[in-house]
C-alpha cells in the first residue's frame, strides 16, 4: 500500500489532488478488491425468499441455532406456504409431476468418462413422481393414520425425510398410494431424454441450485443435515421436478429388488455425485431420503 502511495505522489497528473483525496482513492481500490475477492470465495448457497447461516437456508425471519431454524418465518420462499403447528416453518406444497414415457441414450462425453463407461438406453413408461422429497409434515400424516412409525418430535416440518431405509419409504410411499421409484425412471426423470448432464441441463452446477456441499465445502460449512426440500427453484428440471440433485440421496428399487441411492446429498463435495445417472450404494445413512412414483394403469 506504501508502495503504491508513493508512485501515485510521483506521478504529475494526480500530485494537485492533495493527499487526502489520493488516499480515498486507494481505499475504494482496495474495497472493491476485497468485494471481489469475497464475491469468489463465498459463493451465494441459498436461493431467493432465504437467509444463510451456519450451513442452513431457513425461511424470512428465522434464525439458527445448532443446525436448526428456529421461530416462525416472516414469509416463505416460492412454492412453499408457512405451517404454525407443532413446529412453526417453511414447508413445500406437495404435488405430482407427470413423466411422459420415453427412452434416452446415456453415454460417455470427454467431461462424464470416469462416471459413465459404457453406453446404454433407459427406456420407462409413462408415471407420475413426486414434485419434491417426501417432508417431515408430510410424513407426518402417514403417522397420524398409524401406518407409519412415529419420528423424533421437533422436526423441521420443510426438512426431507432423512436417515430412513428403503422398508420406511415403501411403507409411506404405499399410504400416499405410490411406491419407490425404479433407478431407470429415476434417472429418465433427472436426465429427460436428451440426456442432461444435470436435472437442470447440462451445465452450471452452482450452489443456489443444488444443496451439496455444505458439511465441508464448497458451498458452504457446516451443515448437520439436509436444507428445507423445494426451495431451489432453480435447479428444478424442465418439469418442474425438485431436489433430484442434491439435498437426500433418493431410494430407487428396481423391479428385480436392486436398491440404490440416487442423486447425491447435501454432503456431495464432487460434481460426479449429482450427475442424473449417479448411484450409490443402498446403505442406509443420515443423508438418505426418498420421494414416491405413481404408475399410470
Amino acid at each position: 500500500m506504501k508502495t503504491l502511495i508513493r508512485t501515485l505522489e510521483s506521478d504529475p497528473n494526480v500530485r494537485g489532488l492533495g493527499l487526502a483525496a489520493l488516499l480515498a482513492g486507494v481505499a475504494l481500490v482496495a474495497w472493491a478488491a476485497l468485494v471481489g475477492m469475497r464475491a469468489r470465495t463465498e459463493p451465494s448457497h441459498c436461493p431467493a425468499g432465504t437467509s444463510g447461516q451456519s450451513g442452513r437456508c431457513c425461511g424470512a425471519g428465522q434464525r439458527v441455532r445448532g443446525g436448526v431454524c428456529h421461530g416462525t418465518p416472516t414469509a416463505c420462499p416460492e412454492g412453499t406456504r408457512l405451517v404454525s403447528a407443532p413446529t412453526p416453518g417453511c414447508v413445500v406444497v406437495p404435488e405430482k409431476v407427470l413423466v411422459p414415457g420415453g427412452s434416452v441414450l446415456l453415454g460417455p462425453t470427454d467431461w462424464d468418462g470416469a462416471s459413465l463407461r459404457t453406453t446404454r438406453i433407459v427406456s420407462v413408461r409413462t408415471f407420475y413422481l413426486d414434485q419434491a422429497e417426501v417432508t417431515e409434515h408430510r410424513y407426518a400424516d402417514c403417522t397420524r393414520a398409524g401406518m407409519c412409525p412415529v419420528r423424533d418430535a421437533g422436526r423441521e416440518p420443510g426438512l426431507p425425510v432423512s436417515g430412513v431405509d428403503a422398508t420406511l419409504a415403501e411403507r409411506f410411499c404405499a399410504f400416499a398410494g405410490g411406491r419407490l421409484p425404479t433407478g431407470a425412471e429415476w434417472t429418465f426423470a433427472a436426465a429427460g431424454t436428451e440426456g442432461r448432464r444435470y436435472p437442470w441441463g447440462a451445465h452450471g452446477l452452482v450452489c443456489r441450485r443444488a444443496a451439496y456441499g455444505r458439511v465441508d465445502g464448497p458451498c458452504t460449512e457446516g451443515a448437520r443435515g439436509p436444507d428445507l426440500a423445494g426451495i431451489r427453484k432453480e435447479g428444478e428440471t424442465q418439469s418442474g421436478i425438485l431436489d433430484l440433485a442434491g439435498n437426500v440421496a433418493e431410494w430407487a428399487k428396481d423391479d428385480d429388488g436392486h436398491l440404490s441411492l440416487r442423486g447425491g446429498s447435501y454432503a456431495s463435495m464432487a460434481a460426479g455425485d449429482l450427475k442424473s445417472w449417479s448411484e450409490r450404494p443402498a446403505q442406509v445413512s443420515a443423508e438418505a431420503g426418498f420421494r414416491c412414483a405413481y404408475s399410470v394403469p
